[in-house]
Parts: structure tokens; sequence; C-alpha cells
């Protein structure tokens, strides 16, 4: 029961977005838009994830480079909602770890895979992000606002990179990134 009413409320937050974020400050540090804002920032799993979904996206091409970010900051909302609210999802941190090895392979092999089977690889990746952002920084409206509009400008940076390497003829540019993201995500899963 505890469940329900933590979740409705937020899913209310979710569907309705940013637009009522400034009514609602919450109480405390984290519950700020700041503190949500910084959070995709301030770890570096979070911020290479969130920039190669939108490199993958820009080199798969089609309707990926809008598809992927929404499904991403949608799915990682609905985590965050679900973690602040007592789900939890065992051995988040090396999951995190092995989505942005995955990410940066995916986007190394410029893998154009079906919208459909790409959007759920990227829904499964932020999954796992959003948990660990919903567990440390709950689901408090103003910070899942900061929280999205920040993993958002991460996915559009990404994005930026990958059509202006398309461009200037320079594909191989955005996979070698995408393989630097995936070698940095293979440290991360050795870490772990």
């Amino acid at each position: 029961m505890r469940f329900l009413r933590c979740l409705g409320p937020s899913v209310l937050f979710v569907a309705l977005g940013p637009a009522i974020a400034s009514a609602h400050g919450g109480a405390g540090h984290v519950a700020t838009f700041a503190a949500g804002a910084a959070h995709p920032l301030s770890g570096l799993d979070h911020l290479l994830a969130a920039f190669a979904v939108g490199l993958w996206a820009a080199l798969a091409g089609g309707l990926r480079p809008l598809v992927f970010p929404a499904i991403f900051v949608a799915a990682m909302a609905g985590a965050a909602v679900a973690a602040a609210c007592g789900i939890l999802v065992p051995l988040v941190e090396p999951a995190i770890a092995g989505s942005v090895a995955a990410l940066g392979a995916l986007t190394a092999a410029a893998a154009r895979a079906p919208l459909v089977l790409g959007g759920a690889l990227i829904a499964l990746s932020a999954l796992v992000h959003g948990q660990a952002h919903g567990a440390e920084g709950g689901a408090a409206p103003a910070y899942l606002a900061g929280l999205m509009l920040a993993t958002a400008l991460l996915h559009g940076a990404g994005v930026a990179a990958g059509r202006r390497a398309l461009a200037l003829a320079r594909p191989l540019l955005a996979r070698a990134l995408g393989a630097g993201i995936a070698a940095a995500g293979l440290v991360m899963v050795l870490a772990a």
C-alpha cells in the first residue's frame, strides 16, 4: 500500500513532466532541481551512458535520435520513482557499468538495431541508471525534473556530436568515441 501511495503522485508528475516541477520545491538539498540536474553529471558512468545513447542514436539514424533519448528519460524516471518507493534491483552498480560498456560497444559498431530492439536495450540501461538515481536522490518532483533535463541535455550532446561527425563524413570519429566509452565501461565493470 505504501508503494501505491508513493507511486500515484510520482506517476502523475512523470506524465505531466517539468511543467509542474517549479510548483514543488521538495524538502532538503536532495529534493531540489539543482541536485537532480547535477546528479547525472556527478558520475562518469551516468555521463558516459547518457552521451552514448545520443551518439548511438545519431549514428543509427531514422527516428532513433528522438525515440532513444525519450525512452531513456522515461524509463529512468520510472525506475527512479520505483527505487524511491522501495522497489530496488540488486547489483545495480555492476549493471550500470555493463550498460556503459554495452552502449559504447553498440555505438562503436554503429549497430543499426530495429527501433523496438534498440529501444528495449535503451530502456534496460535506463532502468538501472534510474534505480541508482532514485535510491540516492529520491523522487521529489523538482529533483526528477532536474534529473530528466540534465539527462536529456547529455543525450542531445551525443546526438549533436554524432550528427556533426556524419556531416563531416567522419563517422569513424563518432565510432571511436563509442569505443572509448566501451573501454571505460569495461574498466568500470572490472572495478565493480
